[in-house]
């Protein structure tokens, strides 16, 4: 269950993939939650690198490769590290972008990926509230982990960006979120509307545009 597709905008040239098929997350408004539950998910896999090497390759002339989180946890992947890796052999390398809910993996990991990233790319951390609320919608993830797993990975040198999406039971505490993220070193902080109306919510009233902080220079 691997997803890419391309977007033309201008001179630049955006490959969004999905390079695994793996997620701990049982998010409710996410496809791939609904095809595990209907058992239609098929295999889990990593998408093999001549795969990846083959679309990443300098005459297709990629200007940004993102992991936008659609099917899968990009942390999840077995292949993600090698296929920075190889990015950072091109001469003209795509700036990255990842989308996570940084839930997994133990912090000496994340070290190792903030190495493998440069100023340009950034990491969005999927995070929808604070200790008593993200797990509402992102369930199963552990806030604790991705506590540990940002401040690693921040301290290591990592570009990150916190991503709040904005339900009935957690808007009260965007401010709070934004000052942790703050405090933490996040770069920015965006609330998003949600398009998603989970658990019964009546959510035409935060339908509105993205909000974006910029915490630091």
């Amino acid at each position: 269950m691997q997803g890419l597709n391309w977007s033309l905008n201008g001179d630049k040239r955006r490959l969004n993939i999905d390079s695994s098929s793996r997620c701990n997350l049982s998010c409710p408004g996410c496809g791939r939650t609904h095809s595990v539950a209907a058992g239609t998910n098929g295999s889990i896999e990593d998408m093999p690198m001549e795969y990846f090497k083959a679309l990443v390759r300098p005459e297709n002339k990629i200007t940004d490769l993102t992991y936008n989180f659609a099917l899968s946890d990009p942390i999840y992947s077995g292949v993600i590290l090698d296929q920075i890796a190889h990015l950072n052999t091109l001469d003209d390398r795509p700036r990255i972008q990842v989308s996570t809910n940084a839930s997994g993996r133990k912090p000496k990991w994340w070290i190792k990926f903030a190495s493998l990233l440069g100023q340009r790319d950034r990491v969005d951390f999927a995070i929808d509230g604070l200790e008593d609320t993200n797990h509402i919608y992102r369930v199963g993830s552990d806030w604790k982990k991705i506590m540990g797993n940002a401040e690693a990975f921040i301290k290591a040198g990592g570009t990150a960006s916190w991503q709040f999406i904005e339900f009935e039971h957690n808007k009260h505490q965007i401010d709070e979120a934004r000052q942790l993220a703050k405090d933490m070193g996040f770069k920015e902080f965006r609330v998003v509307s949600s398009t998603r109306p989970t658990m019964s919510e009546d959510l035409d009233h935060i339908r509105k545009n993205d909000k974006v902080s910029a915490l630091s220079n």
